[in-house]
């Protein structure tokens, strides 16, 4: 059982591809999504392997980490394993960055989103303050850079749309959590487009960053024969959640992490893990930056 659970924001510094294996449609190594909604996500054995990774480049003791973590699988039977103390959740899609024809780019959400992400809240953290869940086709302020207050364009789609309080509301309360040193009012407070479900689910299936990639003979420098693949990324800005979900240790004996607070403290001090870490492919090619947010207890 799970004594704590705690929530947070994944927000994509670079592009990041989290793949699902090779397919044999016109991308050839796809992102991973929901089979239900299509949405991107990142399974949860991705992103705990990726943050074990990070936390072990730190150096922190190994008992430590096969605490939080578990045991590395050895192919050895008789040896003893020891189950992870963290558990976590997959991270699913928030807010979407859309190129716009003013603004350069605005972030969108829908209402599905927003209310499946309250309702997970409600349902792993009992009590934690919920988000405003505004209407379709609202956008959060009069002043919006991505358009004006009637009328938006993004990619090739106009979209009539009215500012509302309550998308007011939500952009400026993820604003302080996602850009707290922000002084100018943040990123989100004059981007946030919030359109139909329908609609959000198309851009988050055919907006994605698609990138052709070759091999070349070092020799010839020729493209070598089959050598010529597509690649699907989720693009910079995009915003994901998640939960980790804490148990009590259960390495018998152990001399650090004693208890569930203690796993807490120790995967929340920033010189265990840090605030920006790696996950997926191309990490030579700079992809797959992440920065961890910690949801505010209080919810502010």
């Amino acid at each position: 059982m799970f004594s704590r659970v705690e929530p947070f924001l994944l927000y994509s510094v670079s592009s990041v591809h989290a793949g699902s294996g090779s397919e044999l449609g016109v991308v050839d190594l796809p992102i991973q999504r929901e089979r239900h909604t299509g949405y991107p996500k990142i399974e949860s054995s991705s992103l705990k392997g990726a943050i074990r990774a990070a936390v072990r480049s730190r150096g922190v003791a190994e008992e430590a980490l096969e605490i939080a973590f578990g045991s590395e699988p050895t192919g050895d039977r008789e040896q003893k394993s020891v189950a992870a103390a963290l558990a976590f959740a997959d991270a699913r899609t928030l807010l979407f960055p859309v190129r716009s024809l003013r603004g350069v780019f605005a972030f969108i959400t829908c209402p599905h989103v927003i209310e499946r992400f309250n309702h997970e809240l409600e349902t792993y953290v009992p009590n934690y303050p919920l988000f405003p869940a505004p209407a379709p086709n609202t956008v959060s302020s009069n002043n919006l850079n991505v358009g004006n207050k009637n009328q938006i364009i993004l990619e090739e789609y106009t979209y009539t749309v009215t500012s509302d309080e309550t998308t007011s509301q939500l952009a400026k309360r993820l604003d302080e959590i996602l850009f707290p040193s922000e002084t100018s009012g943040g990123r989100l407070a004059n981007r946030l487009v919030v359109l139909s479900d329908d609609e959000f689910g198309d851009f988050v299936q055919l907006s994605t960053e698609v990138n052709a990639r070759i091999k070349v003979n070092s020799k010839t420098g020729i493209v070598e024969d089959g050598a010529l693949w597509y690649e699907e990324n989720l693009p910079p800005e995009s915003v994901l959640y998640s939960f980790v979900f804490v148990g009590e240790p259960r390495l018998l004996g152990a001399q650090a992490l004693q208890n569930a607070d203690d796993v807490v403290a120790f995967l929340k001090d920033e010189e265990t893990f840090s605030p920006v870490f790696q996950l997926g492919g191309n990490s030579t090619l700079g992809r797959g930056m992440l920065r961890r947010i910690w949801l505010p207890k209080e919810g502010a």
